[in-house]
């Protein structure tokens, strides 16, 4: 079975006016790097996706951990 990482991260939420703290999970690959895999909010239909700093941040603990 594939090793799950689970972290939350906490941040503020545009779209609540308000600081919002969203589970996320991170499967190891093969070859140790993380692929997020489960983000706990609807970030896809949320009107302030690509401002929001919650996701850059997970997608950022990614990429840390694959470089």
């Amino acid at each position: 079975m594939d090793e799950v990482i689970e972290a939350f991260i906490s941040g503020f939420c545009r779209s609540s006016n308000e600081t919002r703290t969203v589970a996320c999970e991170y499967e190891r690959q093969p070859d140790g790097s993380l692929k997020l895999t489960e983000f706990d909010c609807n970030h896809e239909a949320c009107p302030n996706s690509a401002a929001c700093l919650i996701y850059k941040e997970a997608l950022e603990r990614e990429q840390e951990a694959s470089g």
